[in-house]
């Protein structure tokens, strides 16, 4: 029940601490993922930002060129296949002037075509079987335009800006288209810009691929990628300008999209994705690095809290139980908290009174019971004068052997105990007759079997006191040999309970100190050396051994009785 208590508190106090904190490194986790995505998003915005301004001043630059070469004075004269020689020149000058431009083609009105080089589908002989499709990028404040050609010769990697040609009049003459290839100006935009990612993608208003890492997609509708679909549902579950990520191939990719407010092409951006992995590993470790310190530490504070809790209710328990046991000398130590410190001062002012009341009740029984053990022997002692004082020299050998023995060996009784069954040994003497028990001279041998029962007899005697029952087995067997030859059970060895081994020395040692009606007494040194012969026969080795050396201390000290 304890146990439980402990560990109700323990998880108490661990819920109260872990709950808050760990909702405070999530939060800080959260908050520290958002600046990783926010240092990606300030970051190529910006670059993305310098990218737009390079295309729009790259378009514009274009339109400005182009306006500039349609009104070069050859192309306004040019009128027949013998001027396709200057025109080209006039072309091949202009492209050398901008690397991102492929070829150059004058349709006009005529229908007679001058390119800068010869090319499938542009030559006059083709009746023009094309049209081309308006590319919107937002430069509608300039009479330039950008085309993309459609028909089956349809380079997908190209775009046209067209400007009108008239001659010197005002008239049109024809259309001027220059191309612009995507994978040159794909080039030209890594080299004029300072940083560029990998991962790029630009697409006009129209759904037109610009630029891409992988130029095998150039000029392709994006509506025709295999990624469009995660990417669109990406795109609509996330704002524009923030780091978003969706699933590539089953490849977890991070992007980040951004619209051009000038031009509206659209910037997607491919995020080194290692990098953010790595960077956010990192915080799950930091993260899981803290929530195993901060649970280690909030289990010991939780247990030191629990224990500072339990312990004094864990004290008052066993002290309780000390007390149920009869030891009314237990008290508490006085800490914890208020109520608990209240409860342990009226735990100890109890144990305090009831220990006063078991001392008194015990002294008043103490008192009782001596007198009736009292009365007990000293009945046989007026039954039988002729033994007076045997019974307390008993007890008094008796004792001085136990005071001599090992603490360990005299664990099954206690001090006293052997007491009351030294004054008792031979209180079934009371129900021998006259007789026999005040008998000069020897006994016959149906006396002496009567006079054997008197062991057996004290012992049934005192089982009937309930206070002294335990102590009966040694008033019955203190007349038991070691070699199994005594009375009234031949027990043997260490069959014979060890208060009634004692008993048997005591009693013999008494008995051949003092004069009987048929023979005088020993002196003690006889009496000992005939105790000595007994031993591991009649009486026990070691009690033999502890009553000599207490012999030899001087503890037992004999007068000469007649």
């Amino acid at each position: 029940m304890l146990l439980k208590l402990k560990d109700r508190l323990f998880a108490t106090f661990l819920l109260l601490s872990l709950l808050p904190i760990l909702f405070i490194c999530f939060l800080f986790y959260k908050e520290a993922q958002e600046a990783v995505y926010g240092q990606y998003e300030t970051s190529i915005g910006t670059h993305l930002n310098l990218i737009d301004e390079k295309l729009t001043f790259f378009f514009r630059d274009m339109q400005n060129e182009t306006s500039l070469l349609a009104v070069d004075p050859v192309l306004k004269v040019a009128g027949s296949l013998s001027d396709v020689n200057s025109v080209r020149s006039v072309f091949l000058h202009f492209a050398h002037a901008h690397e991102a431009v492929g070829n150059i083609h004058l349709l006009r009105d005529d229908l007679s075509t001058f390119s800068m080089r010869e090319e499938p589908g542009w030559d006059s002989k083709s009746h023009r079987p094309f049209w081309l499709n308006p590319e919107d990028i937002g430069l509608k404040d300039s009479q330039v335009w950008l085309y993309s050609r459609l028909d089956q010769m349809n380079n997908q990697k190209s775009m046209l800006v067209s400007q009108r040609v008239s001659d010197n009049q005002g008239k049109s003459l024809g259309i001027l288209l220059v191309e612009i290839k995507l994978d040159l100006l794909a080039n030209w935009l890594q080299t004029n810009i300072l940083h560029t990612h990998k991962e790029l993608m630009v697409i006009s208003p129209t759904g037109k691929i610009l630029i891409h890492s992988d130029q095998a997609k150039l000029g392709k509708q994006v509506q025709d990628l295999s990624e469009y679909d995660n990417l669109s549902r990406s795109l609509k579950a996330y704002p524009e300008g923030e780091v978003f990520s969706f699933r590539e191939n089953g490849r977890l990719v991070y992007a980040y999209l951004q619209v051009s407010p000038t031009s509206g092409n659209v910037y997607v951006e491919w995020l080194p994705g290692d990098d953010i992995t790595n960077r956010l590993d990192r915080l799950h470790l930091i993260l899981l690095c803290t929530i195993f310190l901060i649970v280690g530490f909030s289990a010991y504070v939780a247990h030191r809290l629990s224990r500072w809790v339990s312990k004094p209710i864990y004290t008052l328990v066993q002290a309780t139980d000390v007390l149920l046991e009869g030891d009314f000398s237990v008290r508490v130590p006085i800490h914890g908290m208020e109520e608990i410190t209240l409860l342990e001062r009226k735990f100890n002012q109890m144990a305090e009174q009831l220990h006063i009341l078991i001392g008194r009740e015990r002294e008043y029984l103490q008192k009782e019971l001596d007198q009736i053990v009292s009365s007990f022997y000293l009945a046989v002692e007026m039954k039988d004068p002729y033994t007076a004082g045997h019974t307390e020299r008993v007890t008094h050998y008796a004792l001085i052997i136990y005071d001599h023995m090992d603490p360990i060996d005299c664990q099954t009784f206690s001090r006293n105990d052997l007491r009351y069954a030294s004054l008792m040994h031979d209180i079934g003497k009371v129900a021998i007759p006259d007789d026999v028990l005040l008998k000069n001279g020897r006994l016959t041998e149906e006396e002496y079997e009567r006079m054997k029962q008197h062991s057996s007899i004290g012992a049934d005697i005192v089982e009937q006191i309930e206070s002294l029952a335990h102590v009966s087995p040694g008033v019955r067997h203190h007349h038991e040999r070691w070699d199994g030859q005594g009375y009234p059970d031949r027990l043997k060895g260490e069959e014979i309970p060890l208060i009634g081994r004692i008993l048997a020395v005591a009693d013999t040692f008494d008995a051949m100190t003092s004069t009987r009606s048929y023979r005088k007494a020993m002196t003690a040194t006889e009496a000992v050396e005939e105790i000595l012969r007994g031993s591991q026969s009649q009486f026990d080795p070691k009690i033999v051994n502890v009553f000599q050396q207490a012999y030899d201390k001087g503890a037992f000290q004999v007068k000469q009785r007649d």
